[in-house]
């Protein structure tokens, strides 16, 4: 059935916005896989682990992508959302010179959590990067004891000397992995011990981000021939995949005009005697027929729209990569008090 795209003039009435340049992710980060080992100086000394100095990084970092062309990830930012744990709670302490004496003091930090920040930068086609990193304490305390006092320090909002990091952001399939090595130090200071130095750590933040599978949602509603229209779908959005995602419908009413049309969120609102699945504002194709039976009228008639082709178009710049989608087809109905036909909705996610 012929594939149908929006009409520019209309889809600019309409927008009335400007247009989106970027979509932003949340990339789960991979804890087993994301080691780190930390080490630290201090005016009275180093700082060692107490009685370990490794850890791991568990929970999400926000990555902004910026596609360009048929370049889905042409360059990205650390937009500083997400919320990154340190697991375990650190533990470390400063030896006494005299080995057989206690620690000169020790230090404990607990429920730090931080966030990664990083103005934007180009993806290499290999998925190379390189990027200025800074890490902003989200939450965390310091426990510090020394000289027979303890004093306990907010870390909220401390952050890293800002720091080149090279690597990687790679597709496979419709997943994005992250892979970046990670050397950055923190500064402390404790004033009431006297107590200051930097914390160092090293290690590697191992990332992911998947597609959503595509799924219906929301009631069709039932024609005037007590048939249901339902709405389907086959092939995967995508930003650069050539091939076809189409979005259709099957048991409406033969040799009728229909569209379709979507948005950005789900909607469940009384239209036209059945529900519009979609929230404004929602944009819509150019007409098509439901073909079908060429005498009588049943509910042989069915659509298609390849919204594919639609992304490559890049006539609605609101179809980015990552970016969810929700749609919905209409069509008429002249037995039906509105004189019109609703399937339920498909939600998709457009893949880089």
């Amino acid at each position: 059935m012929l594939v149908h795209l929006l009409q520019r003039a209309a889809l600019v009435a309409v927008l009335g916005a400007p247009a989106l340049a970027q979509t932003d992710l949340s990339f789960n980060i991979n804890q087993p896989q994301s080691n780190f080992t930390w080490s630290g100086t201090s005016s009275f000394g180093a700082i060692v682990g107490n009685p370990s100095n490794a850890f791991q990084l568990a929970g999400t970092s926000g990555l902004r992508i910026y596609p360009l062309a048929n370049d889905a990830i042409a360059s990205a930012d650390f937009p500083g959302t997400g919320d990154a744990a340190v697991v375990p709670n650190i533990r470390g302490k400063i030896n006494n010179p005299l080995p057989f004496l206690p620690p000169l003091a020790t230090i404990a930090i607990d429920n730090l959590h931080l966030k990664i920040t990083a103005p934007q930068f180009a993806v290499a086609a290999n998925g190379a990067f390189t990027a200025t990193v800074t890490m902003t304490y989200i939450s965390g305390t310091m426990t510090t004891v020394a000289a027979g006092q303890t004093t306990i320090s907010d870390l909220t909002g401390q952050q890293s000397a800002p720091t080149p990091q090279n690597g990687t952001l790679t597709q496979v399939g419709s997943t994005l992995n992250l892979v970046m090595p990670v050397n950055t130090t923190f500064p402390f200071a404790d004033p009431t011990s006297g107590v200051s130095g930097s914390i160092t750590i090293n290690g590697t933040v191992r990332g992911s981000w998947s597609v959503p599978t595509t799924s219906t949602y929301c009631t069709a509603k039932v024609n005037s021939l007590g048939c249901t229209p339902a709405i389907n779908f086959a092939g995967t959005a995508s930003w650069t995949n050539g091939l076809p995602f189409l979005v259709g419908a099957s048991n409406v009413i033969s040799q009728k005009t229909g569209l379709a049309f979507y948005g950005y969120a789900a909607a469940a609102t009384p239209f036209q005697g059945g529900i519009k699945c979609i929230a404004p504002p929602t944009f819509r194709s150019v007409n098509q027929s439901s073909g079908g039976s060429a005498s009588g009228t049943d509910c042989t008639g069915s659509y298609s729209f390849d919204f594919n082709a639609l992304i490559r178009s890049q006539i609605d710049p609101g179809l980015l990569p990552g970016r969810a989608v929700f749609a919905q087809i209409w069509s008429r109905d002249p037995g039906s008090p509105s004189l019109t036909g609703l399937t339920n909705a498909v939600r998709f996610t457009i893949a880089p």
